[in-house]
């Protein structure tokens, strides 16, 4: 097993926080949705009924079909195609995009196999903050996206509806507080920004 598939996105038996970001961004979604870089599944496990995935990753493959979800290996540098246009009603993209040696591709790409009305959900690390910090420790990153960069890109892949925002910081004990207190990622975001808590991610939401 590789690092990526056993240690960094091992499969999880408690998925709270996987159930807490599907019902943050894809709430009344009734798919189907596609999991891009879906590693072990932990998020197609929420919802596997209207959940797919794929990723390049033989091991977490392997994961994913014992745990019986529905995957593909694709590579989203150069395979997307593969996949049908106007037919996802939701795409999820989690530490992906900075991966990437051809990102307007992949951005082509998404709009492409979204539905009219659809939804896409990207998350990458908050740079510039994330490049003094943690961002190159990953030796697979190829590129930081910055608000700005993830903005024109978007445009230049079709997209006119765009959302992009700073994540909360998630820390040792707030899922306990978020399940506790039902706190919002918004309250979090605020509470955490007047102590100058900087999220670790970059969000972004397109529609089509």
């Amino acid at each position: 097993m590789s690092y990526y598939s056993n240690t960094q996105y091992k499969a999880k038996e408690n998925i709270w926080f996987e159930q807490f970001y599907f019902e943050r961004f894809f709430k009344g979604n009734l798919g189907p949705i596609l999991d891009v870089g879906c590693a072990t599944g932990n998020f197609i496990a929420v919802r596997p009924d209207i959940i797919e995935g794929i990723e390049v990753d033989e091991d977490s493959l392997q994961v994913c079909r014992e745990r019986g979800f529905k995957v593909k290996k694709i590579n989203v540098e150069n395979e997307l195609e593969k996949l049908p246009a106007n037919f996802y009603q939701g795409i999820y993209v989690k530490q992906v995009v900075e991966h990437l040696c051809n990102p307007l591709y992949f951005f082509r790409n998404i709009y492409r196999m979204l539905k009219p009305g659809g939804k896409a959900v990207i998350l990458t690390p908050n740079c510039p903050y994330a490049l003094t910090r943690f961002f190159w420790d990953d030796y697979t990153h190829e590129r930081p996206f910055t608000k700005e960069s993830l903005k024109r890109i978007a445009l230049d892949a079709g997209f006119t509806k765009i959302k992009i925002y700073t994540d909360f910081h998630c820390f040792p004990g707030l899922g306990k507080l978020i399940r506790l207190f039902g706190l919002s990622p918004k309250f979090i975001s605020a509470a955490q920004n007047l102590f100058f808590i900087m999220g670790l991610s970059l969000i972004m939401e397109l529609e089509k």
